[in-house]
């Protein structure tokens, strides 16, 4: 009998864009750049780590993603478009849905969709004031907290839930999670600028790394079954959290002789509008799944499996955890 511990911590969506400073060097073209993600505005000239990042995460593609596609039929239905590939959500101001911008959707959610408001200023949580940027820098208190987020995370009840659990007291629950804390400069320059805090601009969710923080899941022979137990630990929200179509499987494969004599998968998702059921792990959750041992197994591989659309098949999905348990 063997017994194991993972976890997971998704989704607290955090909505912050990457950095739209983009002071601009004679020396520094972004054409001499080429290995450089392009950015509206040219942030990565002097952000590239931010830009770098941003490039990584579902943010850049939040506009052209398969899944976003599938979910939206071919991007069809309108309340889905403007989170996607927003105007700055500082033209409304935080916690108002933002307008689906007319032009280059395919950025999707970029450094100017949160850094930049209707007058071209760049809003952040310095408020220094670099002698070349090209837009006025603006201190604004609410910049990076829940509330931010909210704008969009609200659509499908991932803020709601957040503002239920014990991270909500923090009005940067979601970043603390979504975008971790490193030290780097926040810019190249002629000059050089120092090393200081700074935060990941590469968004991370649903990520075998986050689901190990965030949900235990022990696996053992109890009798004649495979008890798998999940405990939602350090988790902001549902897990999964998002659209209808974003969907966790609990997959277990019975084993003999390496040969497979069984098997059960059980659906994590939101089904009210299929069967009335939410069946997701709910923050502090504990829940255990039985599987019967038929066809004498000697060994049961585990495996949490999560697609942003249900429609995939699992060789598609990503394997948030796997683990082999000896029977």
């Amino acid at each position: 009998m063997m017994k194991t511990r993972w976890g997971w911590g998704i989704s607290c969506i955090a909505l912050m864009g990457c950095v739209g400073l983009s002071a601009r060097y004679p020396q520094e073209k972004p054409q001499e750049n080429p290995a450089l993600p392009k950015v509206r505005g040219q942030c990565e000239v002097c952000h590239r780590q931010e830009a770098l990042d941003w490039a990584q995460s579902r943010h850049a593609q939040a506009w052209v993603s398969e899944t976003f596609a599938m979910s939206t039929n071919n991007r069809s239905i309108k309340m889905c478009l403007p989170c996607h590939a927003p105007e700055p959500l500082l033209v409304k101001g935080f916690g108002e849905h933002p307008d689906l911008r007319s032009e280059m959707r395919e950025h999707g959610i970029d450094c100017m969709s949160c850094h930049r408001d209707a007058n071209g200023s760049y809003h952040g949580t310095l408020g220094t004031q670099p002698e070349d940027h090209p837009g006025p820098i603006v201190k604004n208190e609410k910049f990076g907290t829940h509330e931010m987020c909210g704008t969009c995370h609200e659509v499908f009840g991932t803020y709601d839930s957040f503002k239920q659990t014990q991270w909500a007291k923090d009005p940067r629950g979601c970043i603390n999670c979504h975008m971790p804390v490193v030290e780097r400069p926040i810019a190249v320059a002629p000059s050089g600028l120092p090393v200081r805090k700074a935060r990941v601009h590469k968004f991370e969710g649903a990520t075998p790394e986050m689901f190990q923080k965030g949900v235990k899941v022990e696996a053992e022979r109890k009798d004649d079954a495979l008890q798998v137990k999940l405990e939602s630990i350090w988790v902001g929200h549902t897990f999964p959290t998002g659209p209808e179509q974003v969907v966790a499987i609990v997959d277990v494969r019975l084993l003999k002789a390496g040969a497979e004599v069984g098997k059960k998968q059980e659906l994590l998702a939101d089904n009210v509008a299929i069967d009335g059921s939410d069946t997701r792990l709910q923050p502090g959750e504990r829940r255990v799944i039985r599987v019967p041992l038929i066809g004498e197994p000697d060994e049961a591989v585990v495996r949490i499996l999560h697609k942003h659309h249900r429609d995939l098949p699992d060789d598609k999905a990503r394997v948030l955890y796997e683990m082999r348990v000896k029977l």
